[in-house]
């Protein structure tokens, strides 16, 4: 996927930097690139409940 930023008439050099690594971070390229720099095993059935139980959890902390 490839992302564009084009500059705006009376936008700063800086400002079009970091509106473009909001978007690049938001697509979540970064994130994939990561993970797929190295072979990794399939999680286990344990592991995979395990980080159900943790993200259950911070889904409740946002919702207070």
């Amino acid at each position: 996927m490839i992302i564009y930023a084009f500059k705006n008439k009376s936008e700063s050099n800086e400002k079009l930097v970091l509106r473009y690594k909001k978007m690049f971070f938001q697509t979540r390229i970064a994130n994939k690139l990561r993970g797929e720099r190295y072979a990794v095993k399939d999680m286990t059935p344990r592991k995979v409940r395990e980080k159900a139980i943790i993200r259950q959890k911070y889904r409740e902390l946002n919702k207070k």
